[in-house]
């Protein structure tokens, strides 16, 4: 299990990055040989993403329903995401062929993905007592202390409300060794599944 950091953290991206959103969801499980090959294609394509990380993917989690799965995906690029959905030497070509072939617009599985292009600063994260996770382990994970103690603060807003959190409840009075908590050494740049 993965260590959490007990302190409330923040995650740092250079640049602009992509998030994308992509899934599958069993509208007839019962057609097993319909929805297996897409169901596997999807590690086949991540392991291949992380075996050359100059792809541009910077990390990736699976998110499992009943009847859904979503792949969260992060890329340096949407360059870097076009060129390798169409690439004709990677895997995600011919999964894709397959499906249109196979499946097409029958209705037994639905597939979907959505993709967001962040630009530089336009985005904010908090973890609280939690391992790498999500955009802290596709970037930087730094101590939230500061102005990016509050959302306002991690988006670049330098006026308004200051909140005092021990007054609404929910953190550590100002000024308390528990708001000062050493930052963990920062790790390697690593991509895996969560």
């Amino acid at each position: 299990m993965p260590k959490t950091i007990n302190n409330y953290m923040t995650a740092e991206m250079d640049g602009e990055f992509v998030v994308f959103l992509t899934g599958m969801r069993l509208n007839r499980w019962w057609k097993l040989w319909k929805w297996i090959p897409l169901f596997a294609a999807m590690p086949k394509m991540n392991r291949e993403l992380l075996r050359h990380p100059e792809l541009g993917m910077l990390h990736y989690r699976y998110q499992a329903g009943i009847r859904t799965m979503m792949v969260v995906q992060y890329w340096r690029s949407k360059e870097d995401l076009l060129a390798y959905a169409t690439d004709k030497t990677r895997a995600h070509l011919p999964a894709w062929r397959w499906m249109n072939k196979a499946v097409g617009l029958n209705g037994d599985v639905g597939t979907w993905h959505e993709t967001y292009m962040i630009p530089a600063g336009n985005y904010e994260s908090l973890y609280v007592n939690m391992p790498e996770f999500g955009l802290g382990k596709a970037g930087r994970l730094t101590q939230a202390r500061g102005r990016k103690r509050t959302a306002r603060g991690r988006l670049g807003e330098t006026s308004g409300q200051t909140t005092d959190w021990a007054e609404l409840g929910i953190g550590p009075a100002r000024g308390s060794s528990e708001a000062a908590q050493p930052i963990p050494a920062p790790q390697p740049l690593r991509t895996s599944e969560a």
